[in-house]
């Protein structure tokens, strides 16, 4: 059951009433419900409509006199919202202390017009619900069969429900469009002389000079380094040192399989036995007969290929011991990964680095724009060491663009660790913030939109 308004109770008293229902609606809907339905404590009418206007979007039936829920699909809710939208600038334009709009068909185009005698009744009022910022958030249609007054008296019905429909703006604003702190910090900063100050302070900003950077991917490297390689084609029979390991020159670094090697050699070595022996008889036999002799240079020349044979395996037999060129740090991946891995003559094994002497490999994107001059500074950020940078300078980068790490066409940059690298060890990656000239903000922050307005349009 809807209140109806008492023709026995002052006016004031049931505006007073209502206001106390508008100000206890908590959300959008019960607003829309008060309005649809408690109107009726102030004035009668046969139904009422309450229709949102967006902003970007079109009008829309969010609340009706009788129904607790309302489709905005409906024909009847999207012939009205038409007639909000055909009406929406005429309420707008009105004046502060009459905004109501008597509405008839003649304010509508004939396809609207047409469908007034199937949904509305004979007399309609529009009351636009206007918030604190004079905008319009929605439309509160009231028809009814009897005809609305000409002229208001501030004691009647009608012009307490004018002010009930201020009280409806305010309150739908509140709940609906009321801005946020931040819409409300940036209205009043672009309002007035704070706008050409806000435009000046920008200027000013852009004007600062600061020093262009790049960050790019890096890693920590020995500046002398090694690479250690099979001398020979084998299998894997052990690494000797384990990984990162300080070694010594001529220490062993891993041994290469040696059973077919070794049987090779005691066979060799067999046949340069037998050789031998071949050899001291045909000596004495030279020396019993002359016939002999022929026979000596024979077994002479066996016997000198087959110490040519122990002599070359000897010296394969010693390949299978790869050993240290120089004192350093044998840097490779884990020993269970090359234990019985067949290698190929040259193939890489590991890298004999120096770790007193260590530098920076990055990877500058191509397409960043980055200080590729020799001695630009670099700042290395390690992963394990965030607080604790390492200071670097450029030594050089590559001209040809290579793949990187993270699948990146990149150039190579390397460069030099200076001062203090307590934190730094070979192996170890982070962020390298490679540094260039000194320019305006502005330009650093346009640079890029400018490239690529460039290459799209060639100017």
């Amino acid at each position: 059951m809807t209140a109806k308004p008492a023709a026995t109770t002052p006016a004031s008293s049931r505006f007073y009433a209502l206001a106390s229902r508008v100000e206890a609606a908590a959300t959008a809907a019960e607003l829309g419900f008060a309005a649809c339905n408690d109107t009726r404590l102030l004035v009668d009418y046969r139904q009422a409509a309450l229709v949102v206007l967006p902003a970007a979007r079109p009008p829309r039936l969010v609340a009706h006199s009788g129904l607790a829920d309302v489709d905005p699909n409906t024909p009847y809710a999207l012939w009205l919202s038409g007639v909000a939208k055909a009406v929406a600038a005429r309420c707008a334009e009105l004046p502060g202390n009459a905004r109501v709009l008597p509405l008839s068909p003649d304010l509508l185009d004939d396809d609207l017009a047409a469908g007034w005698s199937e949904w509305f009744p004979a007399h309609v009022w529009v009351l636009p619900l206007v918030g604190p910022d004079q905008s319009v958030g929605a439309l509160l249609f009231l028809g009814r069969d009897e005809s609305w007054p000409t002229t208001l008296t501030s004691d009647g019905d009608e012009f307490a429900l004018l002010q009930m429909a201020g009280l409806y703006g305010y309150a739908w604003w509140s709940l609906v469009a009321r801005p946020s702190r931040v819409q409300r910090w940036w209205r009043a900063a672009t309002s007035g002389k704070r706008w050409r100050y806000i435009l000046a302070g920008l200027l000013v900003v852009l004007l600062l000079l600061v020093r262009e950077y790049t960050l790019v991917p890096a890693e920590i490297i020995s500046l002398h380094s090694q690479v250690i390689a099979s001398p020979r084609e084998g299998v894997i029979r052990r690494m000797v040192v384990a990984p990162n390991a300080s070694v010594k020159a001529g220490q062993v670094l891993a041994e290469l399989d040696d059973t077919t090697l070794r049987n090779k050699l005691a066979v060799a070595q067999a046949e340069l036995a037998t050789a031998n022996v071949e050899m001291h008889q045909a000596a004495q036999q030279a020396i019993e007969s002359q016939n002999a002799k022929a026979d000596l240079g024979m077994a002479e020349g066996k016997l000198h290929e087959r110490e040519v044979d122990v002599a070359s395996l000897q010296r394969e037999v010693e390949k299978l011991e790869i050993r240290a060129t120089a004192d350093g740090v044998f840097v490779y991946s884990d020993p269970d990964d090359w234990a019985g891995r067949p290698v190929q003559t040259g193939e890489r094994i590991g890298l004999l680095a120096d770790p007193h002497t260590l530098g920076v490999r990055a990877w500058a994107p191509v397409g960043e724009p980055t200080n590729l001059e020799s001695g630009a500074p670099m700042t290395v950020f390690l992963k394990v060491a965030p607080l604790s940078p390492v200071g670097a300078r450029l030594d050089y980068a590559g001209y040809q663009p290579v793949e990187s790490p993270t699948g990146v066409a990149s150039y190579v940059l390397r460069g030099t660790v200076d001062g203090d690298a307590a934190a730094a060890r070979i192996g170890l990656q982070g962020t390298a913030r490679v540094s260039g000239h000194w320019n305006v903000l502005g330009y650093l922050l346009l640079r890029r939109p400018i490239a690529t307005v460039r290459a799209w349009g060639g100017v």
